[in-house]
């Protein structure tokens, strides 16, 4: 299953970098150097690890074929020992799943000790080329360059590389700079020519910059009111105070009927 498995990854990684290469390509075309510059760093990194994946199914067929012999001894035998201790110590470092239920059959079979020393690559156990493919190093600025070079060449593109950006052709590329970036096209003013007619630091200007003055903002006139269209509501009547007839009358008005009573008998 684990030779499989790295056959299905390998094939995808190297249908990817066909993509990566055609971009890279068209990034050259453009004169976007640094941007192609770290395209084909990742771009080495896959091909690194397809040449590793490829390393590693070999002795994963290995493995299969001597799985009685593995079997019959109880210490892993000399001419093996490259083979399974690069397995165990790949098991961990790439995208095969299967890679690890292989590190675990192997652990069962010559313990945790064995396994430990395998993964510390103790008297150089493990495979040299794998440990160099799978490495997390940046690749040297040679390489690099020779990648841009055959890429353009692949895809007939007229593309010199910058020999200044190589400080040491066996380090590192160094970090990207923007010198391939042009400046961008922006509305509004242009600052950097404002930037350059500015005084230098510490000079102090012999006039300060006119400045047009501006009306201060007066405030709308009220809304004019015609006084003669303003209607004068109708004056109201007093309101006339009624006595209840329910309300018990006062002691004048009681004595003034009496007297009434008394003249009509």
């Amino acid at each position: 299953m684990a030779v499989g498995r790295i056959g299905i990854v390998k094939n995808k990684k190297a249908n990817a970098a066909k993509v990566q290469r055609k971009e890279v390509s068209k990034l050259l075309a453009e004169g976007k150097e640094e941007k192609a510059r770290i395209r084909v760093e990742g771009l080495i990194r896959e091909d690194f690890i397809v040449e590793a994946y490829e390393i590693l199914e070999l002795l994963c067929e290995l493995i299969a074929e001597r799985v009685a012999l593995i079997k019959s001894e109880r210490e892993c035998p000399y001419d093996m020992r490259e083979a399974v201790c690069t397995l165990i110590w790949a098991a961990t470092r790439t995208e095969i799943p299967e890679l690890n239920e292989v590190k675990n059959q192997l652990t069962k079979k010559y313990g945790q000790d064995f396994t430990a020393a395998a993964l510390r690559n103790v008297d150089g156990c493990v495979n040299e080329r794998v440990i160099h493919k799978l490495s997390v190093q940046p690749p040297n600025a040679y390489l690099v360059i020779n990648y841009m070079k055959e890429i353009a060449k692949q895809h007939n593109i007229n593309w010199v590389p910058d020999e200044t950006q190589i400080i040491d052709p066996l380090a590192p590329m160094v970090a990207p700079t923007g010198s391939s970036i042009g400046q961008a096209a922006v509305s509004g003013p242009d600052f950097a020519a404002i930037y350059a007619a500015a005084p230098p630091p510490g000079k102090v200007p012999s006039a300060f910059p006119t400045v047009p003055t501006v009306a201060p903002a007066s405030a709308p006139p009220p809304p004019s009111v015609n006084v003669t269209q303003v209607q004068q509501a109708p004056p109201t009547e007093p309101v006339r105070q009624t006595t209840d007839s329910n309300d018990v009358p006062d002691f004048d008005e009681l004595a003034s009927r009496f007297a009434n009573l008394r003249k009509r008998n």
